[in-house]
């Protein structure tokens, strides 16, 4: 079999570093869950949410979604453990918003997640 040219084998594998890195990119979107006791009882299908923050997280895979969480929740509990998320960490103490905590949902493209007090539970998305 007929191999192609060095340079145009450096030039594929460019191509598709660069395509796969803007096809990855995942956009999160965080909501506050404003039950009055959403930290006792969790997360409902009717808990009053609001949008709290937005973002893309460029990514050269798609990360899964475990790692995503923690990093959100990380970042929104004043610990960022990703230099990327800094920025974020401080843009949503510069609003004055609590910690993400039990009942607060994360969505990761069209996917939700519930926060518990151990983990994430995978739910449909709220109304």
């Amino acid at each position: 079999m007929h191999r192609p040219p060095t340079g145009l084998r450096r030039l594929t594998r460019a191509l598709r570093r660069t395509l796969t890195r803007h096809r990855h990119a995942v956009t999160v979107r965080v909501f506050l869950n404003r039950a009055p006791h959403s930290m006792l009882d969790g997360y409902t299908s009717a808990a009053p949410l609001v949008l709290a923050y937005e973002y893309t997280i460029p990514a050269g895979r798609a990360p899964a979604d475990a790692v995503i969480l923690e990093r959100v929740f990380a970042a929104f509990n004043e610990h960022p453990e990703h230099p990327a998320d800094q920025a974020h960490a401080d843009a949503w103490a510069d609003k004055w918003l609590r910690s993400l905590s039990v009942g607060d949902v994360v969505a990761i493209d069209d996917r939700y997640y519930a926060c518990h007090s151990v983990g994430w539970t995978r739910i449909t998305a709220p109304a």
